[in-house]
């Protein structure tokens, strides 16, 4: 009996407070508002924006890639191993003007190179990690020149800081260099760094070409041996010098 008089209580209680929720301050009923459920179809209309936004940036870090490509002379990937980011972004800053260095996911510099002068690049350097140089023609000598101060400059504090009796390998390493579609070893890229560049190229072809044509066919020596003698036989023209390189080459070959 005592316990049907608590039971009644309390749900008198419950209405109470029900007809003081349902009613404002000056005693008028409120509409209470329905529950908006999360859509399921919003949710799933998000996910898909994200994943396009996704793609979309996946694209634009590909035709970056073949852009630097495109303006490139050798390509070389490097790998850093467990080196800070204050030590890579030094070999960043050390980088000419012209070069620059990407990182990106092996899978789309696979997509990049598809197709073009640089599939090598994938075929035997898209494994692991890779911090990719882009050297222009202009900048090649000096980007390479970087590489390897920057790599032996390494090494040097690796073995100052390992014990005396320790077997230090090089912090970095070169895991594939391409340069004219062709495959380079490590000392063929160091090589490069000797090449003379398009300017020096350019003022000394420009300083051959003021000189008389019998010192150009002495100077010039690593030019082909058919020219270097079709200039000295017209050096070597009746007075009228009617003749030109051409016509003396052309014949140098015929014979």
């Amino acid at each position: 009996h005592c316990q049907s008089r608590v039971t009644r209580a309390a749900k008198g209680r419950m209405q109470v407070s029900q007809t003081a929720l349902g009613r404002g301050a000056n005693g008028t009923a409120l509409r209470a508002k329905p529950f908006a459920p999360v859509s399921l179809s919003h949710s799933r209309g998000s996910l898909q924006v994200t994943n396009a936004i996704t793609r979309q940036k996946k694209k634009d870090i590909v035709v970056n890639l073949k852009e630097k490509l495109d303006g490139s002379s050798v390509v070389f990937g490097v790998r850093f191993k467990g080196l800070s980011v204050a030590t890579v972004q030094r070999f960043r800053k050390g980088l000419p003007e012209t070069a620059t260095m990407f990182v990106c996911k092996n899978n789309l510099m696979k997509v990049a190179v598809a197709e073009s002068a640089w599939t090598m690049l994938a075929d035997q350097g898209c494994t692991g990690e890779n911090a990719w140089v882009f050297a222009p023609e202009d900048g090649m000598q000096a980007t390479v020149k970087h590489y390897f101060q920057f790599e032996e400059a390494l090494y040097n504090e690796a073995k100052k800081l390992a014990r005396k009796d320790a077997v230090v390998a090089k912090p970095t390493e070169l895991s594939v260099v391409v340069m004219d579609s062709k495959l380079l070893t490590p000392t063929e890229l160091k090589a490069v760094e000797k090449l003379p560049t398009k300017k020096q190229l350019l003022a000394t072809i420009a300083a051959l070409v003021k000189q008389p044509a019998t010192k150009l066919a002495t100077s010039i020596k690593q030019v082909p041996l058919m020219l270097a003698t079709a200039i000295k036989k017209v050096s070597e023209l009746d007075e009228d010098k009617t003749k030109l390189v051409s016509s003396v080459v052309v014949t140098e070959a015929s014979a």
